[in-house]
């Protein structure tokens, strides 16, 4: 394949895998972050090429994706991440996230050269080692203007064909929301957001009891541990989609029905089941009553 083929369908390849992931996260983040109205493909300096995804807010660090042979020369990886133009920014974000999302490697400008034969295109004086892809890597830079950086990850598959391009974007989905999420561990939906899943049910009293119930810690860890973290409505296992990222990630709903509800009622993991965060928000729109799981689990399976 010549390199005017092969940069066509690197670029093709890039702009499907922006166009789904861009989808992915309107659906899953949309609430927060500021996501581009359009994606143009830009070079990227390193052989390829780059997709500004949206931001983090006015002046924040800016969600990523790029097609490009920065990682090891000769073969174009698909790398997703934040980019912020101060490095300061970004740098303070990422030191308080959990140890799942630290930074497996560390890049600056003396682990950066010119690529073969090119006076602008630069790669990785070390190639990525292959216990270093589908993991966190931050690098920082300097120019003139200041220090800038980037906190992302490289994925191992190759974007060749619809399977893997929807496993990549499945990671990358994974991975923004994994950050960000924990960067707000105590901003959850807002109490009256959640109360008005429940637009079936005219006593709010019982399901502001339900909501309190679903947050009791204990429980909570018993119903996900026993489940194994996996969904049982449409048994999904966030590990299995996401991989390490997605470890010990699962939400838990009450199924006691809220006409049955009192303040006597002392919660357990017997009266909780562990579900994924679409299934929980279904679950509550059914209403909340005696056989929902099982009502929705026919919904989910077309029976």
């Amino acid at each position: 394949m010549g390199d005017a083929v092969r940069d066509v369908e690197g670029m093709k390849r890039l702009k499907l895998v922006a166009d789904e992931l861009h989808r992915e996260l309107s659906g899953r983040l949309g609430r927060l972050i500021r996501l581009r109205t359009k994606l143009p493909l830009k070079e990227s300096h390193t052989n390829g090429w780059r997709v500004e995804l949206g931001s983090l807010g006015l002046g924040e660090p800016r969600l990523e994706i790029w097609y490009c042979e920065w990682a090891r020369e000769g073969q174009r990886r698909l790398w997703y991440g934040f980019y912020a133009a101060q490095a300061d920014k970004l740098r303070r974000r990422i030191a308080v996230l959990p140890e799942s999302l630290r930074s497996v490697r560390q890049l600056n400008d003396k682990d950066m050269r010119l690529a073969t034969g090119s006076r602008s295109d630069y790669v990785l004086k070390k190639p990525l080692g292959a216990s270093e892809y589908d993991r966190p890597i931050y690098e920082e830079f300097h120019e003139s203007e200041g220090d800038y950086s980037y906190y992302g990850q490289y994925g191992s598959a190759l974007p060749e064909d619809p399977e893997t391009i929807r496993i990549l974007v499945g990671q990358a989905t994974g991975f923004f929301e994994s950050v960000i999420k924990s960067r707000q561990p105590d901003a959850p939906p807002r109490e009256h957001d959640r109360e008005q899943d429940y637009v079936r049910v005219v006593n709010r009293h019982a399901v502001r009891q339900h909501l309190a119930r679903e947050q009791d810690r204990l429980s909570v860890e018993h119903c996900l541990r026993r489940d194994q973290f996996r969904c049982q409505v449409c048994e999904m296992s966030f590990r299995e989609v996401y991989g390490e990222i997605g470890s010990g990630f699962a939400e838990a709903h009450h199924v006691l029905p809220l006409a049955q509800l009192a303040e006597s009622v002392v919660s357990s993991s017997q009266d909780l089941v562990t579900v994924c965060a679409n299934c929980h928000r279904m679950l509550h729109r059914l209403g909340g009553e005696e056989g929902d799981i099982a009502r929705l689990r026919r919904m989910f399976h077309r029976e």
